[in-house]
């Protein structure tokens, strides 16, 4: 008669052998065979969380190395059509929540040429913090010391004393305006290789700025030649043929200083047709704010790079931003 307890073994051992081999095989499959390859991973593939902690990476790089040029190279990975909103967008929900990183993203959206006011003031205010200093204040604490009877006719008492401890009181202090980085200019087109000759940039000395002073700063400069379409100078003020300089402002208000005297130009900030603060005529004239230190520019005539030919139509178009230290 056959022993089929040993059979039933005998298969037991055979399927398990079968069974580990089986797994064994499969795991070489899979991690050497055809290993699972994660390739092509864009920052688009990214949550917008992270997406938004990649913003705020960017512009606190840029506060530090002032590389524009690197800036909008790394927001283009992003492939955003709307990325100046975006980055107007985050500046203000980061203000919202008092974190510091904000006036980097507002500092940013304003060097890309946003001219929103409320972003001028995110990347030029301040956030106050609340730090603990000790004051003195009189708390009495009572110590008293228990009565002692003896057994003699006279009971002698100690009277209980008062000694007052200082305690801690949380104050709330101000620290000074804390300094945004200076932004870059944004020439439109390149400076000086493309705009007229004569024009003249003469920035701020920084150096005779003291730390919480106010300055004017040009942030942004575009030239419009005759019949020139780059930068959208078709849709500007003035259109192809139109002759002017247009100065928008930013975080404060004029006067205007031409040849280091104050101007008297007209405000035309309510006037659709300018979209500027000031216009003046393009003379030639070194063009500064009054109220506070300013960055000048100055020989902004009637100069044609395109047609080489003296009093041609052409506009210029100048955004100051008034900074602190």
């Amino acid at each position: 008669m056959p022993d089929w307890r040993g059979v039933s073994r005998l298969f037991l051992v055979v399927a398990i052998i079968g069974l580990l081999g089986g797994v064994g095989l499969g795991l070489y499959a899979a991690w050497v065979v055809w290993p699972v390859d994660v390739a092509n991973v864009d920052v688009t593939d990214l949550k917008a969380m992270s997406q938004d902690e990649y913003i705020i990476l960017t512009a606190s790089t840029f506060a530090y190395d002032q590389d524009l040029a690197k800036a909008q190279a790394r927001l283009a990975l992003l492939k955003d059509t709307q990325i100046n909103r975006r980055l107007a967008i985050l500046a203000q929900a980061l203000a919202a929540g008092d974190k510091p990183e904000a006036a980097y993203v507002a500092a940013l959206a304003i060097a890309l040429g946003n001219q929103d006011q409320s972003i001028a003031l995110i990347a030029t205010t301040a956030t106050p913090t609340i730090t603990l200093t000790p004051t003195s204040t009189l708390t009495p604490a009572p110590t008293q010391t228990p009565t002692r009877t003896p057994t003699l006719t006279r009971t002698p008492t100690l009277t209980p004393t008062v000694t007052l401890t200082p305690r801690p009181r949380a104050t709330a202090t101000r620290r000074p305006p804390t300094s945004v980085p200076v932004p870059p200019i944004v020439w439109l087109p390149g400076f000086p290789a493309e705009w007229p000759g004569g024009v003249r940039y003469e920035p701020l000395n920084m150096a005779s700025i003291a730390p919480g002073q106010k300055y004017w700063r040009l942030v942004r400069a575009l030239y419009c030649d005759l019949g020139d379409e780059r930068n959208d100078c078709g849709t500007l003020p003035g259109g192809n043929q139109g002759i002017g300089v247009y100065i928008s402002l930013i975080g404060g208000g004029g006067p205007v200083m031409l040849n280091d005297k104050v101007a008297n130009l007209e405000d035309k900030s309510a006037d659709p047709q300018c979209r500027c603060n000031f216009e003046t005529f393009p003379d030639g004239s070194t063009i500064q704010m009054a109220s506070h230190p300013s960055d000048k520019i100055g020989g902004l005539a009637l100069s044609s790079v395109k047609t080489k030919i003296p009093q041609t139509h052409v506009r210029y178009f100048l955004t100051f931003q008034l900074l602190t230290r």
